[in-house]
């Protein structure tokens, strides 16, 4: 896509006041949108930057729960995303605005997070879904996006993330010879058990809450030197799920944070402080959302990360929660 699709117009249009300049400083890489760093030069007003992001077709439609998300549930509690500062729809594409966190001092720290900045961003995770904690038929309808965190509710939703599993691992096991016989089989024997546990596990809609679906620290948790609790960013995932995902996603990328995983996932529970969630279910929830881990890997067309889920399902016995019944919730 062109960087020069950020136009003076368009940008203009979505922040309802005239701009007279737009340079791109920057480009990010993204899945489904052109993402940059605008200077915008307003007349009479000090010059900005803002992250845009620019999406078209088909992938206007994250853009758009996006915005849906931005409009409808972060007025409802105080959410950690960055402020939304226009948006302009033309009907073929989104543009979405944004501030510019780096501008405010906040900065990526990857897989150097410290200890502090972990129990940070679970703070935010545990603020998120003890808001929405059993509230998920209420919220908005947020669409079926298809992504590593599979859509609990409506559960019809599961047997759909399940089939685009299917469906992409076929191509992704056609592109590579990398992996073998034994690795590949083991997407064939887990998705059907996972699709048959996961679908009794939230037959009555109960324990579950809104997830971020894209929770990492390797590009969409943003920290300052001055407050462990992050800003978060890419929102256009959060779907009713399963709480402990978010966490288990996170850890997914931090390898040598994985011995550290029981402690986290029960200052999580701590915080969370759902008196009807069970620290066995919430551990149980934990392990078994490692395996969708491995769909996440699929998606992406990754070997190396393929393997990295394989060995955490392995290390925590997730296999273990598609043969086993969800622990009592008291």
């Amino acid at each position: 896509m062109n960087p020069l699709s950020f136009t003076t117009s368009d940008v203009s249009a979505a922040l309802g006041t005239p701009v007279s300049a737009v340079e791109v400083l920057e480009l990010f890489e993204a899945s489904t949108a052109t993402v940059a760093r605008l200077l915008v030069r307003r007349s009479g007003a000090p010059d900005v930057t803002v992250i845009a992001k620019l999406a078209r077709g088909t992938d206007a439609a994250a853009a758009r729960r996006e915005v849906q998300i931005f409009e409808q549930l972060a007025p409802r509690w105080d959410h950690p995303a960055p402020e939304v500062l226009g948006v302009h729809d033309s009907g073929d594409a989104v543009l979405l605005l944004t501030e510019d966190l780096t501008a405010a001092g906040y900065r990526v720290v990857g897989a150097d997070v410290t200890d502090d900045q972990l129990r940070g961003a679970v703070d935010v995770l545990a603020s998120l879904h003890a808001l929405f904690w059993n509230d998920v038929a209420d919220v908005p309808a947020l669409g079926a996006s298809v992504t590593s965190s599979a859509q609990a509710w409506p559960p019809e939703v599961i047997a759909h993330h399940a089939a685009a599993v299917r469906a992409e691992a076929n191509v992704f096991f056609a592109e590579t010879s990398e992996l073998s016989p034994s690795e590949r089989a083991v997407l064939d024997t887990v998705l059907p058990a996972w699709e048959r546990q996961f679908r009794a596990r939230v037959a009555a809609g109960e324990h579950l809450t809104l997830v971020h679906g894209d929770f990492h620290v390797l590009g969409n948790i943003f920290f300052t030197d001055h407050d462990p609790r992050p800003k978060v960013i890419d929102w256009s995932e959060l779907k009713p799920g399963l709480g402990p995902h978010d966490l288990a996603y996170a850890l997914s990328a931090l390898p040598a944070r994985q011995p550290d995983a029981e402690d986290l996932l029960r200052y999580y529970w701590k915080a969370l402080n759902a008196p009807d969630y069970s620290w066995d279910l919430c551990a149980w929830d934990f392990r078994f959302s490692v395996i969708s881990n491995l769909f996440q890997s699929v998606f992406q067309h990754s070997v190396k990360w393929y393997r990295a889920a394989l060995t955490t399902m392995d290390t925590l016995n997730s296999l273990r929660t598609l043969t086993e019944p969800p622990p009592a919730a008291r």
